[in-house]
């Protein structure tokens, strides 16, 4: 993959803001509890789960997700999700019967930990990385433009998880019950720790080495979590990258995978991280036979809704487009008619209808195995 060619200025831009902002998810509460048998959730990630912690560190964001047709399908105007509507985590939110809790640093004014922290809290950080600000800093990685690495890679969040866990579990019973009683989703994340460097012009040799380093960062923070006394954890891979209209667009000559038209390295780079952390993580379970720890394969679920799009719903002609190219048309951009037809929304992240595809993938399988509820449904 030719990665080495210097992208317009504007995409690298709009690319990086696309996995940097994020505001308040709404506090309006989902449906009644339908068999759960979790307690608490807490998640940890990127762009694809933040709920608005990005936007509260960085108070002074902009961007074109705090307007509509962002939020449109669902909550009828921008609530800071890089989407038409609802992300994953907002369908696994529902199905476990919890309301949409707020961003750990959004915090909730005059309310007690245990009231707080009720349905558990939301780590995840827009444009997040799994390996620390300091890695990419000794990598002579600029942390501040053309958009910044936040300060929250895995580990922070982690040692923010920690912080909660203090507040709400004051002896060793109440936090092995915590821990016990919840649900873990770590990821995804490693996704920026491949994209900053490709968005600064980093080659595939440069990026490719870090795949190692990444995995291990996933695998210290889910060995954390276990030491804490976490008891069931799901951990999900990569989507393929190479599929976006985004890096379609920012590298258009870059050899095509001709069963899919993605760009093929981009791709094989993303199953490389994928292979090693499914290996690592079935090396964690051999470890730690009392922990459920299930990989999520995010990868052929995307995969499977761009190479069978009719029968899931979405338009053919379209299922490399994007509904709403904000971020390769700039302002030019116009939205689509009916973002349920496409996979992918605004270049980068995907619409709601592929979000509740994915999550359902996850729910219900067949991408994770044992699936969320049908875990839950049998420890109930």
């Amino acid at each position: 993959m030719a990665v080495a060619s210097t992208p317009p200025l504007q995409l690298v831009v709009a690319a990086l803001l696309a996995l940097s902002l994020s505001t308040t998810a709404s506090s309006s509460p989902a449906p009644a509890n339908r068999s759960s048998c979790y307690k608490r959730l807490f998640s940890f990630g990127d762009s694809l789960t933040d709920t608005g912690n990005y936007i509260i560190h960085y108070s002074n964001a902009s961007g074109p997700v705090l307007a509509l047709p962002y939020g449109e399908t669902f909550f009828g105007h921008p609530t800071g999700r890089w989407s038409d509507g609802r992300l994953i985590i907002d369908f696994i939110v529902e199905r476990l019967g919890f309301q949409y809790w707020p961003a750990y640093l959004k915090g909730a004014a005059g309310k007690s930990p245990a009231e707080e922290f009720r349905y558990g809290a939301n780590f995840a950080v827009a444009a997040a990385t799994a390996l620390s600000q300091d890695f990419f800093l000794k990598k002579n990685m600029d942390l501040l433009t053309p958009s910044p690495i936040p300060p929250y890679s895995l580990g922070v969040q982690i040692d923010l998880f920690k912080k909660v866990l203090a507040m709400i579990a004051s002896t060793d019973q109440e936090r092995n019950e915590v821990m016990a009683s919840s649900l873990f989703l770590v990821g995804e994340i490693g996704l920026n720790d491949y994209n900053h460097p490709f968005l600064q012009n980093k080659t595939m040799e440069w990026v490719r080495p870090l795949v190692p380093q990444v995995i291990r960062s996933i695998v210290l923070s889910i060995e954390a979590l276990i030491e804490l006394g976490a008891k069931t954890m799901y951990v999900p891979g990569i989507f393929p990258l190479g599929c976006t209209p985004l890096y379609l667009s920012l590298f258009p000559g870059d050899d095509r995978d001709p069963a899919t038209g993605c760009i093929r390295g981009l791709n094989d780079l993303i199953l490389v991280h994928n292979h090693m952390l499914e290996a690592k993580l079935e090396e964690l379970r051999r470890d730690h036979p009392s922990v459920s720890i299930t990989y999520v394969n995010s990868y052929d679920n995307v995969l499977g809704l761009i190479t069978a799009p009719t029968q899931n719903g979405f338009d053919k002609e379209m299922v490399l487009e994007a509904c709403y190219p904000v971020f390769i048309s700039g302002s030019a951009a116009v939205p689509c008619l009916d973002p349920s037809r496409h996979v992918n929304f605004d270049g980068l992240h995907m619409t709601e209808a592929a979000y509740k595809l994915m999550a359902r993938g996850m729910l219900d399988g067949p991408f994770a195995a044992p699936p969320i509820m049908s875990t839950c449904n049998h420890s109930c």
